[in-house]
C-alpha cells in the first residue's frame, strides 16, 4: 500500500446540511474529538467503526454545474430498493434507474446538491455473506474433567478447527488483501500457521528435517516469505497445506510425553508441554486476526 485514503472531500455550498444527509445515508457521525457546527465551512463525518475514510465537506461559492467525475458506489447492508427509498426520504433523488427484471442492476441517485452516488445490491442479494456463515461443526474442546494432556491437545485442535472454519468461503480478493499497511493477509496467516506447526513440532521438538517448502526458503532474503508468497495461492491449497502440517504435529505429539525435551536446545530447553501451550497461544492469536480481517474485508462474522 503506497498511500491510505484519509478523507473523501466533497465541495459544496452548504457543508453542514450536506454532511447531515450523508451521515444519514452512511451511518457516519461527527468526529467525537471535533464536533461539527452549523456555521463551519469544513465539516467532517467519520465511520464510527473505523472501517472507512471520513467524508469532508468544504464550502465553495459555486453551485454544482457539471456531471461528477468521481462518485461513491454504495453497497447497503439492507436491500437495495429499501436503501433507495431511505436515501429519497433523506432528501436524495433518483437520477437514472438501472434495475433489471432479474433483480440485478443499480440506481444512480443524487444528494441535495446534485452530487451523484450509486446504490448497488446488498451482499445478500448478490449471494455474498450477510449473516454469520455456518461452515459446519467445530469440535468442542474437553470441557469436562480431563487430564492435562487431553485438555492441551483438545484446546489446540479447537483453535486449529477455528482457523479452517474462519477462512472457508473467503474470496480470493479478500484472502490476498493487505488492509492494515503490513504484509498481513488471510492467506498469509494460514501459511504462517502451517510454518509454525512444522517449525515447533516437527523440526525444533522432534528434530526432524524441515519439510518443504521451508527448508528451501532463503529466510535472510525475506523474513516474511510465507506472507508474501501466500497471496498468489488458492485458499484450498493453503488449507490442505495447513492441515498436513497439523497432522504431522499430531503424529509427533502422539509419540512423546509432555515432559519430553525438544531436540533443539541451542537457544533454550523446552518440553512438549511448552510447545502445546505456545501453539495454543499462537493459533488463538492469529485466529483473532483472521476474525477481524474477515469482518473488515467482507463483513463475515461469527465463530
Amino acid at each position: 500500500m503506497l498511500a491510505r485514503i484519509h478523507h473523501i472531500t466533497i465541495d459544496c455550498r452548504h457543508p453542514y446540511r450536506l454532511a447531515q444527509f450523508w451521515a444519514g445515508v452512511l451511518g457516519f457521525t461527527d468526529d467525537p474529538s471535533d464536533p461539527n457546527d452549523p456555521d463551519d465551512t469544513e465539516v467532517l463525518i467519520v465511520d464510527p467503526a473505523g472501517h472507512h475514510p471520513g467524508v469532508l465537506f468544504i464550502a465553495v461559492p459555486d453551485d454544482k454545474a457539471v456531471k461528477n467525475r468521481v462518485h461513491l458506489d454504495l453497497q447497503p447492508s439492507e436491500a437495495r430498493d429499501t436503501a433507495v427509498e431511505r436515501v429519497q426520504a433523506l432528501g436524495g433523488r433518483v437520477v437514472s434507474d438501472h434495475r433489471r427484471p432479474d433483480g440485478s442492476g443499480w440506481v444512480v441517485m443524487a444528494d441535495p446538491e446534485g452530487n451523484e452516488l450509486c446504490v448497488e445490491r446488498a451482499a445478500q442479494e448478490r449471494g455474498g455473506p450477510s449473516e454469520p456463515v455456518d461452515t459446519g461443526e467445530r469440535p468442542m474442546p474437553p470441557i469436562h474433567v480431563a487430564d492435562e494432556r487431553t485438555t492441551l491437545i483438545g484446546m489446540l485442535d479447537w483453535y486449529r478447527a477455528g482457523v479452517v472454519r474462519k477462512v472457508e468461503g473467503v474470496s480470493p480478493r479478500a484472502a490476498a488483501a493487505v488492509p492494515f499497511g503490513s504484509s498481513t493477509s488471510i492467506a498469509g496467516i494460514v501459511k504462517h500457521l502451517a510454518l509454525v506447526e512444522d517449525s515447533w513440532f516437527t523440526h525444533r521438538f522432534a528434530g526432524e528435517p524441515e519439510p518443504e517448502p521451508w527448508v528451501s526458503v532463503d529466510w535472510d532474503a525475506d523474513r516474511d516469505w510465507e506472507f508474501h508468497t501466500a497471496v498468489d495461492e488458492p485458499m484450498a491449497d493453503l488449507l490442505r497445506f495447513y492441515e498436513v502440517a497439523c497432522e504431522r504435529a499430531r503424529v509427533v505429539v502422539a509419540e512423546h510425553e509432555l515432559d519430553d525435551v525438544g531436540a533443539d536446545t541451542s537457544r533454550r530447553v523446552f518440553s512438549l508441554r511448552f510447545v502445546l501451550v505456545h501453539l495454543i497461544e499462537e493459533t488463538a492469536r492469529h485466529l483473532g486476526h483472521l476474525d477481524l480481517l474477515r469482518e473488515h474485508l467482507d463483513g463475515t462474522t461469527g465463530e
